[in-house]
């Protein structure tokens, strides 16, 4: 299954990955624990809502996803989960366990090369890039200037 989703991965689009007689049942399946799990962690949130996420593959930090509100993470949650779930299945299986300490250090601002594009008045959206480490935002700048989505990842090629 690993070698149908790398094979396909880099031509195919992501629905046709998860509709993939190979692939389909297994990714179903899989985004239904972590939702499963993600739902019952979460549940004890009191007058907070979730804009974020930290995703490990095994012992590897390799990707988040931070949204401006609430709101925006639920919208985007099920398409995200969704890649997530085909790049785990797309990994070597590894039983290692990614600690609180590599997220945080995984969330750190990046120090490299930056590339910006910008059409004033409307949006920022921003590249830094240090190593395989890659740090991408968007920035609504009316009625005034929000982050409205940080992506962070590790890049394995």
């Amino acid at each position: 299954m690993q070698a149908a989703i790398a094979g396909n991965a880099h031509t195919e689009a992501y629905e046709e990955i998860y509709q993939s007689s190979a692939v389909g049942v297994s990714i179903d399946d899989f985004v239904a624990e972590v939702e499963r799990r993600f739902a019952s962690a979460t549940s004890g949130l009191k007058g907070e809502r979730v804009v974020g996420v930290v995703v490990a593959y095994g012992g590897e930090v390799a990707w988040s996803d931070i949204f401006a509100s609430g709101d925006l993470f639920d919208h985007y949650w099920n398409k995200l989960l969704r890649s997530y779930a085909v790049e785990a299945r797309a990994r070597p299986t590894v039983r290692a366990l990614a600690s609180r300490e590599g997220a945080g250090e995984f969330l750190r601002r990046l120090n490299g090369r930056e590339t910006t594009e910008t059409e004033p008045g409307v949006y920022r959206w921003s590249e830094i890039t240090e190593g395989h480490l890659a740090e991408i935002e968007l920035e609504a700048l009316q009625p005034k200037p929000m982050r409205l989505h940080r992506l962070l990842l590790h890049r394995t090629s």
